[in-house]
């Protein structure tokens, strides 16, 4: 059975959808536990360019599945 998203988990799922390259890895602290434990994000690898630390927020499949089941925005 899976958790309904709601407020900040769901802010979250949104934010990394909109940023293809990876969200910066202390956004959202108190979200991405509960996302990762779903197994609808994950950290990995990303542009230095982009990520000073080298590492970002990413949607698995299961994620892009759940973003668009919820939709890209509140509307």
């Amino acid at each position: 059975m899976t958790v309904p998203l709601r407020g900040k988990q769901l802010a979250a799922l949104r934010a990394i959808a909109a940023t293809p390259g990876g969200l910066r890895i202390t956004a959202y602290p108190s979200a991405m536990p509960l996302l990762v434990q779903m197994g609808l994000v994950e950290e990995r690898a990303a542009s230095r360019i982009a990520h000073r630390d080298g590492r970002a927020w990413f949607l698995t499949v299961e994620g892009r599945e759940t973003v668009k089941a919820y939709g890209a925005d509140e509307a």
